[in-house]
């Protein structure tokens, strides 16, 4: 019998005779408030990390194990005692959580069990705003604005108008400045807490509320209102003074549990998952099962993966997810941003994803919003998570434009913000950004059509048009033709992974990512790791399940808050490694931590390939960047086999990690300091046979196409300087 089929047979048969149906444990009320316990302790513990990055590459250098929580914690902290007490209580009620987990009952796929989370978490305002007349007339069709005050300890709505008022209403203050405004009023089925009628009265309680609504770019003016526990539905409605004397414009506002009941299912989730420990060796294998990381989804399966490597079939399958139907090849050749799409087809989604580097006014960024503004007028909840400092004007208008009278349509512009002196000074608020390249459906009324695609893509043409495009025809698009903007192509790669519980965990992440505390950026991890020692029976049956089914987990990263388990994760990933190792990345610089594991790798006989890029001209960077490249490639190039990608006119972008022909990771991830220490990053874990063949051969397609690096690259002395001052933030 061929070996490989045996080894299928036995897993096959293994997992029918081991496993039986999924069984909660007993007390579930109870383990359901213990669970809830622990992810309390957890979003706690997060103010102690320590984050200091020297500090935990000292650690790394002195060759010390890190314990999950012991050695990322600052001792030295004031409150060390209640820290030590947190712990104390966190391992009290992980153990009894364990004492029930029977590793014989658990198939290998999914949580053990489910939890719900019911505390309220932090504080949070949101940005209702006005941008036209047109918007919200009475008698249009409209979308509600969807309120989160019950999720929140406090949760505040600041109602803005940004309409530059045509007419001439205004009043006189003591400056002879004029001040135009709108009517407005707000009106509740519960009590709302709004300002007082005059400017120095105090708070109000009332389920009405009058006022003068200033266009805020001139007036500065801030309403900010809060609502009690007993709203549900609200009702805002405006009018323009000068040409009504009645309400012509308003929307609704409801509770978005009301809206969602898929929203209240997936930001409440608790996956208790199980970490086996037993004799599993020190393989991928292993290294799959036996992590043990926050923010990482328990093992799943999926039913398909399709590569997304062409750059039409990215952008194709996409559209393709989202309408039902195909984008036409023709409208792709000639960079149609007004492309007519088919949505006869299209399927329904509860909640939509998007977070990306860029959402860019071009041809990618028009028909990608033309897609998502459909499932908008349908009632579908849509985020778009995006970084502040990459948008332009005109793609913050592109993404305006998007959500013109459709308020459950919301974009979040991520900044990150100094909470004390250890994550960071000034620098950092422009240097962080989200770094997450993910479009995600989740339909809870027909599972086959939620999907997930991610890799290294962002929303711009460059990623899918290898010649630069004119838009002079279009003036609110970029016209990168004509210089409007630097242009080059990268040549990168994603996946579409279809399979609605994998899907379901990784939507429970970003929701959860989503409505983090933005001062802290504190939010809480949607899993538990539980460990259970598993017999040699146990162990054999979990390693043999990847001969019969894929296997996949979804890490996010979130440096200065998750401890650094990115890293630690990589760390890891790299020690499993027995026989090959093939990575490419365009960004090259690893730190500390990390060369080590490629050095340990290298002595194991682990033979390593890696393709990065030098010269990364148009690609927006600094000059500097080629040599912190040089850098990281001087570092490794007696034991590693490193190679330059040398096609012209492009720079590979691609993230793509395959160990051992068993294990891959296809993620935003470059390998520099910047993605470990500073960027928002994700990605997903593979372990799949078959899988990893296909990603190993696009990885030595990369490689290919690129030459190999036998001499030390020159480094100018004054960059150098600046690298090594710089350290954390390459």
């Amino acid at each position: 019998m061929n070996k490989h089929l045996g080894g299928l047979l036995l897993a096959i048969t293994l997992l029918t005779s081991c496993t039986g149906p999924q069984r909660a444990p007993s007390s579930v009320m109870y383990d359901d408030e213990r669970a809830n316990r622990i992810q309390e302790i957890d979003v706690e513990l997060s103010r102690y990390w320590n984050k200091d990055w020297k500090y935990n590459q000292e650690l790394f250098q002195k060759g010390q194990e890190n314990a999950k929580f012991r050695k990322d914690l600052d001792h030295a902290h004031e409150n060390w005692p209640y820290v030590e007490a947190l712990l104390k209580e966190r391992n009290a009620e992980i153990n009894q959580l364990s004492s029930k987990l029977y590793l014989r009952e658990w198939s290998g796929l999914g949580p053990w069990f489910e939890a719900t989370f019911r505390p309220r978490l932090f504080e949070k305002e949101e940005v209702l705003r006005i941008r036209s007349m047109d918007d919200f007339k009475f008698g249009s069709q409209q979308g509600s604005f969807p309120i989160e005050h019950m999720f929140y300890e406090t949760y505040v709505l600041r109602l803005e108008n940004d309409i530059p008022v045509p007419g001439s209403v205004f009043r006189e203050e003591k400056d002879n400045t004029r001040k135009k405004y709108l009517k407005g009023r707000l009106e509740c089925d519960g009590d709302i807490i709004h300002p007082g009628s005059w400017f120095f009265s105090s708070e109000q309680q009332s389920r009405a509320y009058e006022f003068n609504w200033y266009y805020n770019q001139e007036n500065g003016q801030k309403i900010r209102v809060r609502f009690t526990p007993r709203v549900n539905y609200c009702r805002l409605s405006f009018y323009d003074p000068e040409k009504s004397k009645t309400w012509t414009n308003g929307l609704q506002l409801v509770d978005l549990g009301r809206v969602s009941q898929e929203w209240i299912k997936l930001t409440n989730q608790i996956d208790i998952c199980a970490r086996p420990d037993g004799n599993f060796g020190n393989d991928v294998t292993a290294f799959f099962w036996k992590q043990d990381f926050n923010y990482t989804t328990c093992p799943q399966t999926f039913d398909k993966l399709v590569n997304l490597r062409d750059p039409y079939v990215s952008i194709n399958q996409k559209i393709l997810a989202l309408t039902g139907s195909p984008l036409s090849r023709r409208d792709f050749n000639k960079k149609n941003p007004l492309a007519e799409l088919d949505f006869s087809k299209a399927p329904k989604f509860d909640i939509i994803w998007v977070s990306s580097l860029n959402f860019s006014a071009d041809f990618y960024g028009m028909v990608l919003s033309s897609a998502l503004r459909y499932h908008g007028q349908q009632g579908t909840q849509i985020r778009i998570l995006v970084p502040e400092v990459t948008m332009t004007k005109k793609d913050k208008a592109i993404l305006d434009r998007l959500q013109q009278g459709l308020p459950n349509i919301k974009v979040q512009y991520y900044k990150y913000v100094l909470s004390d002196e250890n994550n960071g000074g000034w620098f950092d608020k422009f240097h962080r950004v989200n770094h997450t390249k993910l479009i995600i459906g989740h339909s809870s009324t027909n599972t086959k059509d939620s999907f997930l695609i991610t890799g290294g893509r962002n929303i711009r043409d460059s990623y899918i048009f290898s010649d630069t495009p004119f838009y002079k025809a279009y003036q609110y698009l970029k016209n990168y033709g004509d210089g409007e903007e630097a242009y080059v192509y990268y040549d990168d790669f994603e996946i579409e992974i279809r399979g609605y519980a994998f899907v379901k965990s990784v939507m429970a992440q970003m929701l959860s990512f989503w409505m983090r505390d933005p001062e802290t950026q504190r939010h809480r991890s949607t899993n538990i790791n539980v460990p259970k020692e598993a017999t040699a029976d146990q162990v054999m049956r979990l390693r043999s399940l990847p001969y019969a089914t894929p296997l996949v987990r979804h890490i996010t990263s979130m440096p200065y808050f998750d401890g650094y388990q990115l890293e630690k994760f990589y760390i890891d990933m790299i020690d499993s490694a027995q026989s090959e190792l093939l990575l490419t990345t365009p960004y090259f610089r690893p730190s500390v931590a990390i060369s080590a594991a490629l050095d340990r790798a290298v002595q194991r006989k682990v033979k390593v390939k890696i393709i990065t890029r030098i010269h990364l001209a148009g690609d927006g960077t600094p000059k500097i960047a080629e040599d912190v490249n040089k850098q990281g490639i001087n570092r490794h190039l007696k034991n590693v086999e490193i190679f330059e990608w040398t096609q012209p006119n492009s720079i590979m972008h691609s993230k793509i990690l395959v160990i051992d022909k068993k294990l891959s990771f296809i993620s935003s991830v470059n390998m520099n300091r910047r993605s470990f220490i500073h960027d928002t990053e994700s990605g997903v874990l593979i372990l799949h046979g078959p899988t990893a063949l296909d990603m190993r051969k696009e990885a030595l397609d990369y490689i290919s196409k690129g030459r190999r690096i036998t001499a030390q690259e020159k480094v100018g002395w004054i960059n150098s300087t600046l690298i090594d001052w710089g350290d954390s933030l390459f």
